[in-house]
């Protein structure tokens, strides 16, 4: 963490992309700084005036010399329904960046398997940005993301340029597949844990990095484990009330972990051996 992460700092949304029905992509540009770092899989606190904070994953990857940065949010509480209501020009106050980010060292000549649910595909897009600037120290490069139905996917123009790119192996799934569709995807009909058993993975150099929800990280998880795969190369993030993103507060707490600081990202024999997840 770096030490000016619980600073109160200001930024400015330049731009706003709308994903899906309730979900949208937010670029903002740190005012006063020249330059805002942070790993892929850390979050920050994004708050009004007047309101509580809430804790947003970057949807962005980081570049020196750079301050912008993105958050992709769904609007499902009083927080992002106020940040819903944004124009481009108006400001917020944020706090970060906080945690743990994704494992990103060590990637040369690994297999790096990614799997997403959902809107869980955002806090994944910056490692797959990262990975797709440094493809040629990977040796296998595999997306699998999931979702209810293709109108609930995000990200479509990063999904289309990922599956005709040639970079990297995608497959798309939705739990039901209706005809016309109405998208250039090539989506498959099923759950994600479903496409595990077709990609023929050497479990002692892959590195699985998984987000979505619990229930479905722990068949994902349970599945790479029954296959071979090793505790500590299967990656998972974790969603908990975040308030102070310092752990003092006691809010996100897991067993003795805190997911603001230990995680949000862990390796998934770290967090799984705790009753209140459902890993």
């Amino acid at each position: 963490m770096r030490p000016e992460s619980n600073e109160f700092k200001i930024a400015r949304l330049m731009e706003v992309r709308s994903e899906t029905g309730d979900t949208s992509t937010y670029l903002f540009i740190l005012e006063a700084e020249t330059e805002f770092l942070f790993e892929p899989g850390q979050f920050n606190m994004l708050g009004l005036p007047g309101l509580e904070e809430a804790p947003f994953s970057m949807s962005s990857l980081a570049e020196p010399g750079n301050n912008l940065f993105s958050h992709t949010i769904r609007h499902v509480g009083n927080v992002t329904n106020h940040i819903s209501r944004l124009k481009p020009g108006d400001r917020l106050l944020l706090r970060g960046p906080f945690g743990r980010g994704w494992p990103v060292d060590n990637l040369k000549g690994q297999d790096i398997l990614v799997v997403a649910g959902g809107i869980g595909l955002a806090p994944l897009r910056p490692l797959l940005l990262h990975c797709l600037g440094n493809r040629e120290e990977l040796d296998r490069f595999i997306l699998i993301y999931g979702a209810r139905t293709p109108d609930d996917m995000i990200f479509r123009h990063d999904l289309l340029s990922w599956q005709d790119s040639g970079f990297m192996k995608t497959i798309f799934c939705v739990d039901r597949l209706e005809n016309g569709h109405g998208t250039s995807l090539h989506i498959r009909e099923g759950l994600v844990t479903s496409f595990l058993g077709e990609l023929d993975l050497d479990p002692l150099r892959t590195r699985t990095y998984v987000c979505g929800p619990e229930i479905m990280m722990r068949f994902v998880a349970r599945t790479l484990l029954r296959d071979g795969h090793a505790r500590n190369r299967i990656y998972v993030t974790m969603e908990r009330r975040m308030r102070c993103g310092t752990a003092h507060c006691g809010h996100c707490q897991i067993g003795p972990k805190f997911v603001c600081q230990d995680g949000p990202v862990f390796e998934y024999g770290d967090i799984a051996r705790f009753s209140d997840v459902l890993l």
